[in-house]
């Protein structure tokens, strides 16, 4: 699942795009805070966080967001209980102050949390060392007692698509504007980089459906070719473009619509693939069948059943 957790100041701008959500944010789950207006909730943590003037950043905010594939088969109190349990092993307890809502208005549901670091009685109880990939190894630890798929176990079979997706293009490509059409047509998007040394140097592949523009700027979705595979480089891919290239040349051939040279406008074909978001339906049963999820309800979380409030 991907997620995100950082510590940070922020201003009741904060509090109010948490609870909002284009006005389709739920608000699940929400402890020590009196008040159920933003900036009244921001004045009582920052209240609270002043207790302790060692803290700077006393701010956790991040957000899990699951597969569309388990999302969509969690329930809100299950992603919210999720949230919980890989927040308390980050440090997170009963007397911090905390706010989780469910944001819904792009095709992926995901969950935002804000949590104080100082506790009600003004201690620090969430470190903020390394605190990025400490959130993640907790949440991969929930999904493993949840009997859920984590994000590297997603992240091996959605590669490995991707890299077949991406073979069986480059069989018929002559040149990257044609493995970029081909590509799409499979229901992949691929961002190219370049250089004025050696024209086009990398790429970076992601599935229409996985893109959140709402989460885009904190997670870059998809993966580098280099993330993907280490057999197969930008020059191998040029190579076989070429040859591919050669032998339509030879042969005459008229299978393969003509298209423009490596040195494409790369921006016009990223535009033009931000629109589409067609499938083959080869590929997507394939990753319905990898990325199917099971559930196993767990008891209860401590943090659930000591919640103050409660908003459905």
């Amino acid at each position: 699942m991907n997620n995100s957790a950082t510590t940070r100041n922020i201003s009741k701008i904060a509090v109010e795009y948490n609870g909002n959500d284009q006005g389709t944010a739920l608000r699940i789950y929400q402890n020590n805070l009196l008040s159920e207006d933003p900036e009244h909730q921001f004045k009582e943590m920052k209240t609270v966080a002043d207790r302790n003037k060692n803290v700077k950043k006393w701010a956790l905010t991040g957000y899990i967001s699951p597969e569309k594939s388990i999302g969509d088969k969690l329930s809100n109190d299950e992603l919210a209980q999720l949230a919980l349990k890989a927040l308390k092993k980050i440090g997170v307890t009963d007397n911090n102050q905390m706010i989780l809502d469910i944001h819904a208005s792009t095709k992926q549901k995901h969950i935002h949390f804000i949590v104080n670091r100082v506790d009600i009685h003004g201690v620090n109880t969430i470190k903020a060392h390394k605190i990025g990939e400490n959130f993640g190894k907790a949440v991969r630890e929930v999904c493993k007692e949840l009997n859920l798929k984590t994000d590297i176990e997603i992240g091996k079979e959605k590669k490995k698509i991707m890299l077949e997706a991406l073979m069986a293009s480059l069989k018929i490509s002559r040149n990257f504007a044609e493995l970029i059409d081909f590509m799409k047509k499979s229901g992949y998007r691929i961002t190219l980089y370049q250089n004025e040394k050696v024209g086009i140097s990398g790429m970076r592949i992601v599935r229409f459906e996985d893109i959140n523009h709402q989460t885009e700027r904190d997670y870059k979705p998809g993966y580098k070719l280099s993330e993907i595979t280490s057999t197969l480089r930008v020059t191998d891919i040029k190579q076989k473009l070429q040859e591919n290239q050669e032998r339509a040349g030879d042969f005459g051939s008229k299978n393969i619509q003509v298209g423009v040279s490596e040195n494409v406008n790369i921006n016009t074909y990223l535009n033009e693939q931000k629109n589409s978001s067609s499938v083959s339906n080869q590929l997507e049963n394939m990753a319905k069948a990898l990325l199917k999820p099971t559930f196993t309800a767990a008891q209860d979380d401590d943090l659930l059943k000591k919640k103050k409030r409660k908003f459905r």
